[in-house]
């Protein structure tokens, strides 16, 4: 998501550009690619996680660290004044019945901020089932109290970022200037499923889109150490994890290690979709991000200016809404991200989202996620439908590869000049996004603006 997670530094390994990583399948883990299921229109992307033999959705997100589901009485709040709602304004699925015998961490409580909202309560340990494969007796966060809400079917999130950021806190109380302060760091479910040595220290995903007004449908594969079962390219792009610039020291602790899935991308190139010598490259390299929380790309302003003008007609920046608004009928640029010396190129369906609430459609490329002294840029579900990717705690790298066979665009390196290189049509469909706009976007850039409404909240 636009969202917060640390890393933990593990001992990186030379590998050799265009190979994959060790790839070895374990066929007796059932269910292992586990399926997601995509809401809002392939904004969202969740995946069933069993807190000991009850089943719930939870929202996939490699940009946070913690697992947490909302209990049977949990108390939905809301964001702007602190007073209680009714639990389905929160819009979250089944709830936890917490069990009679539930055993809780003792002197510890949890909190989490997200860019949409907090959500608070015990940390306790249960059984971890996904993909049929279980964690015993793994820390999560039992949620009691929230300002955040979920995608009308989930129930809470599967962080799967590394361990220094994890939320929970030490004390029966939680501090109220901050909920990044007094952290007691833990290992998240999937650090404690390759330490246990129930897969390989990697995981991957490929997501789904889905047809144009179909709000809920298969969203694609989560892999445990595993592939996902689509067609993809056999020429991968390795990216280090890298230690993510600018964050303040109450996200790093003063300390200089990975936070985040941090990457270099190389260049960006747009322009008309069917004349590749018209097309503009830029060779700046940034770092971003990658984020299935958030259905945006976030690149450098003047980036993202030149791109979404390349619209026809224009998308044009909304001071107030914070994104760019476009026509939902328009002609999208083509684009390709260069990661590693290979260019992924996005499909049509993938530049523009419709918001199903007020039928308006904006770009899926925005600029910088900005906030207390940090500006983050991100390559959100825009970019990560057309690649399958693999997140590697072993080597602290990622890798990617483009999408065949439909879904994806070619990849590989070169200029972007072969037949398929963002050339797949001219007319843009657009996604719906299913729910409210800010709902899909979880931002660690904006986590200060909502202390006050934690310390309210507590």
């Amino acid at each position: 998501m636009l969202l917060t997670t640390l890393a933990l530094v593990a001992t990186a390994t030379p590998f050799v550009a265009g190979s994959v990583a060790p790839l070895r399948r374990r066929s007796n883990r059932q269910s292992n690619p586990a399926p997601m299921t995509a809401t809002g229109n392939a904004v969202v992307f969740d995946v069933e996680v069993q807190f000991g033999d009850q089943p719930f959705l939870l929202l996939v997100d490699t940009g946070s660290s913690d697992t947490w589901v909302v209990k049977t009485d949990f108390q939905c709040v809301n964001a702007t004044d602190n007073s209680d709602l009714p639990q389905e304004q929160c819009l979250f699925g089944p709830t936890y019945d917490v069990p009679s015998d539930m055993q809780y961490v003792k002197n510890q409580t949890f909190g989490v901020q997200y860019g949409t909202g907090i959500a608070v309560g015990k940390v306790g340990y249960e059984n971890i089932t996904i993909g049929g494969i279980t964690v015993p007796n793994q820390k999560v966060g039992i949620v009691d109290r929230s300002t955040d809400k979920g995608d009308g079917i989930n129930s809470g999130i599967l962080g799967l970022g590394y361990p220094p950021l994890t939320s929970a806190h030490y004390g029966s109380t939680l501090d109220n200037s901050s909920l990044l302060l007094n952290r007691a760091i833990y290992d998240p479910t999937f650090v404690s499923m390759y330490k246990n040595d129930l897969v390989d220290s990697w995981y991957s995903m490929a997501i789904e889109r889905l047809p144009q007004n179909v709000s809920t449908g298969p969203g694609g594969w989560l892999g445990l150490g595993e592939l996902p079962p689509v067609a993809h390219s056999n020429d991968w792009a390795i990216a280090p994890i890298e230690v993510t610039k600018g964050l303040p020291d109450v996200y790093t602790g003063g300390i200089d290690q990975i936070t985040l899935m941090t990457l270099s991308v190389d260049s960006i190139t747009w322009g008309s979709r069917s004349k590749t010598s018209s097309r503009t490259t830029n060779s700046t390299s940034f770092q971003a991000v990658v984020d299935s929380g958030n259905q945006m790309n976030m690149v450098p302003q003047e980036v993202a200016d030149e791109i979404n003008a390349q619209f026809d007609p224009p998308a044009v920046y909304n001071e107030e809404a914070g994104i760019y608004v476009v026509d939902c009928n328009a002609k999208s640029p083509a684009l390709g991200i260069e990661i590693d010396g290979h260019t992924f190129w996005h499909q049509s369906a993938d530049m523009i989202i419709q918001d199903a609430s007020t039928g308006f459609c904006y770009s899926s490329l925005n600029s910088p996620a900005v906030g207390s002294g940090v500006t983050l840029q991100f390559l959100g579900d825009a970019f990560l439908k057309n690649v399958v990717s693999v997140f590697d705690f072993g080597k602290d790298e990622m890798r990617f590869a483009a999408r065949t066979g439909g879904n994806g665009t070619t990849g590989g390196k070169g200029n972007g000049t072969s037949s398929g290189n963002g050339n797949d049509d001219d007319k843009t469909p657009v996604s719906s996004d299913g729910h409210a706009l800010a709902t899909g976007l979880w931002s660690i850039a904006s986590l200060a603006l909502l202390t006050q409404a934690a310390a309210a909240l507590l």
